[in-house]
């Protein structure tokens, strides 16, 4: 070999460097323009005692499309038939006694709070300029007199509050020069993924992937690989779990869900596929893990 062909080897790879770093380049310039995600904590206190069933996110998904119908019918229609992934998710009433036997009680004054997350900038928007401006300040929520006595996206102020741009998530996840082996996650209501025979409560690896990159290919507009999931089953082991399973009443039919924490942790998993998985796992705080994350279910976040 001469030393001109040497040296064409060396141009050529230098080339092929500098064209990869101009697509990494424009691949955060796309990220720049990505959307809103909000976490939003909206706190009341009750208005009498009274009692109320356990596994109530049902409620708080009528209360969610009643005020809908009210300020933007059209929004309201295109939510409750939308394909796809939804664009929210919507917790249970939280920080309430343990019900006993499915029930709770609650005294006059009890503070609790739910959280709605919104995955576009377009429904972010929409409801801090047209949802929570039409929000009474005393709310009939699962049977029970309520009052608004605040909300806010201010992590600060709430551990379940959040703000964050797709940019953010993915510039910090996905970028990041150190990407972890093992993430700690916590459900902190019952988690359920689809089966071939009906839900399954123990959230493996694959089906975890599967809920979380569904939300974000249908959102963002930078989409991450469709095999990821598939990967996860030979790349991603539950290293460590605590959890238990729970019922949750939706009408006539029984889930069973678990909540508690687990780990997981990687095998042989390229690189870039980690840096995928953390930012799923990071993004699951707004998108839930698992079925009826509009309904109460599957509220996620990373245990540090």
């Amino acid at each position: 070999m001469t030393i001109f062909d040497c040296r064409l080897r060396i141009i050529n790879r230098q080339s092929q460097i500098a064209n990869h770093k101009s697509k990494i380049i424009n691949r955060k310039s796309e990220i720049a323009n990505l959307k809103m995600l909000t976490s939003l904590v909206i706190r009341l206190q009750s208005a009498e005692d009274a009692g109320l069933t356990f596994g109530n996110g049902r409620a708080v998904h009528g209360l969610w499309f009643s005020l809908w119908q009210q300020v933007d019918p059209e929004l309201a229609t295109r939510l409750h038939t939308q394909n796809g992934a939804p664009p929210f998710t919507l917790s249970p009433l939280m920080g309430l006694p343990r019900p006993r036997q499915g029930h709770i009680s609650v005294r006059k004054d009890r503070p609790t709070w739910f959280r709605i997350t919104t995955l576009t900038e377009e429904l972010s928007t929409a409801v801090k300029e047209n949802w929570l401006p039409a929000l009474p300040e005393e709310i009939e929520l699962a049977g029970v007199r309520w009052r608004v006595t605040g909300y806010t996206d201010d992590p600060a102020e709430h551990p379940w509050a959040g703000r964050a741009r797709y940019s953010q998530l993915a510039n910090q996840r996905l970028f990041g020069k150190e990407q972890p082996k093992s993430w700690r996650l916590r459900f902190e209501t019952p988690a359920a993924f689809h089966g071939s025979a009906g839900h399954l409560p123990f959230p493996l690896p694959d089906s975890l992937v599967k809920s979380w990159l569904r939300r974000w290919n249908a959102f963002a507009p930078i989409a991450l690989p469709d095999d990821l999931s598939d990967r996860t089953r030979s790349g991603v082991v539950v290293s460590a779990y605590n959890l238990k399973t729970v019922p949750v009443r939706h009408g006539k039919r029984l889930i069973v869900g678990c909540t508690g924490w687990e780990k997981l942790y990687t095998v042989n998993l390229h690189p870039a596929m980690r840096a995928a998985l953390n930012l799923l796992a990071h993004y699951a705080f707004y998108c839930g893990s698992g079925a009826k994350t509009t309904q109460g279910m599957g509220m996620t976040r990373i245990e540090d």
